[in-house]
């Protein structure tokens, strides 16, 4: 069975004006509300016949919904799934009805979703774990042994434990670095400063902390406060601390010197990417999808070929692909201007294309950047439906 196809070989638009739905878990908090208002504002810079379709973390509604889109013709569905397992024979459906699907932030476990976008979790948690590393060997290089308290996020979903084995998988091989202890925060702010306290409170204040998210870290960044066991970058008593994802708070602590990294997803690029693609595919069809193996990056250039070399030197061809998000005025700062997506990657995996974006590392030295959502969407935002 070829990616992304359930004896679909195309698709036909119904009206001049395409018609496009949003399917999306939830829509409250900041991260979330980045990600949906980035494809509503880029739905409507385009003029597309839109709707968004919020389920309440709902999959029951959620399936009813993208019924009731592939019954009134839609063009094509951007799916945020609650359930990847459980959405999976509705996107089918909708397959084979000839309504492309393609999936953002969560996957959906079918081969019939046309291509799944996201970050890959796994090569950013990998990242994070380095920048904890250099920093505590900078930051204190009298020290041969550091101890490091991790922050998980519950196990049972992917998600947790790609975020949780590459940590420990770097940290058992590198010598001096040890984890010292391991609590897990449910995700949530309250959570993680619970479960810090009481362990510091058992042990000892460790010398950093590698958060899985970011109201973990700042769960764990509140706790070690209170406890009197925080100082800032440079001072005597500095816990180093890394995590995943960015947010307003998570920039001003890394400004002000408590945390000193994040790896942020771009998250607003997102649906815009997904619209843009499936603009394409019924436009001109299923094959102006990017290959297996390729590499996409930002740029209204035609597609091309080019010539690489790999890590053994061997010259190598490798297809190359562009798409382009243009910016435009949302939210008072002019969207999409730093394409900070690019380059993706395009794999496989659950039968379909996986468009990998790049991540993005902030510091003190791009904390105030305004491409980082974070300085663009607050605390505690909703969608405005």
């Amino acid at each position: 069975m070829a990616l992304g196809a359930l004896g679909t070989t195309g698709y036909l638009r119904q009206e001049d004006s395409l018609q496009f739905g949003l399917s999306t878990h939830f829509t409250s908090g900041a991260w979330v509300t980045a990600l949906v208002e980035g494809g509503q504002f880029y739905a409507q810079d385009q003029g597309y016949d839109f709707n968004l379709f919020p389920t309440g973390g709902e999959s029951q509604k959620q399936i009813s919904d993208i019924r009731q889109m592939v019954n009134q013709g839609y063009d094509g569905i951007v799916l945020i799934p609650f359930n990847s397992e459980a959405i999976a024979s509705v996107v089918e459906e909708a397959a084979n009805a000839g309504v492309p699907v393609i999936t953002c932030d969560i996957d959906a476990a079918t081969p019939a979703d046309l291509m799944h976008i996201s970050w890959n979790d796994e090569r950013a948690t990998q990242r994070a774990t380095e920048m904890l590393i250099s920093n505590l060997r900078e930051q204190k290089p009298d020290q041969d042994q550091y101890t490091l308290l991790e922050v998980r996020a519950p196990p049972g979903r992917d998600i947790a434990r790609l975020r949780h084995e590459p940590f420990v998988n770097t940290i058992e091989q590198t010598e001096g670095f040890e984890v010292a202890g391991t609590v897990v925060g449910d995700w949530v702010r309250s959570t993680a400063k619970q479960r810090v306290q009481e362990w510091v409170n058992a042990n000892e204040v460790p010398d950093g902390v590698y958060s899985a998210n970011f109201g973990m870290s700042l769960g764990a960044l509140s706790a070690l406060r209170e406890m009197g066991a925080t100082a800032p970058r440079g001072e005597d008593g500095h816990v180093v601390m890394t995590q995943l994802d960015g947010s307003k708070n998570t920039h001003e602590a890394i400004k002000n010197g408590f945390i000193d990294g994040a790896v942020d997803q771009p998250n607003y690029f997102y649906a815009p990417l997904a619209f843009a693609w499936l603009e394409r595919v019924v436009n001109q069809g299923e094959d102006v999808l990017p290959d297996v193996g390729s590499t996409v990056v930002s740029g209204k250039g035609a597609d091309r070929e080019t010539t690489t070399a790999n890590a053994t030197t061997t010259a190598a061809t490798q297809q190359q692909a562009s798409i382009t998000i243009d910016p435009a005025m949302h939210k008072g700062v002019e969207l999409w201007q730093e394409p900070i997506w690019s380059p993706a990657t395009v794999g496989e995996a659950l039968g379909h294309r996986q468009f990998v974006t790049d991540h993005v590392v902030i510091t003190e030295e791009n904390a105030d950047a305004p491409y980082l959502w974070g300085n663009i969407w607050s605390p505690g935002e909703s969608v405005e439906n």
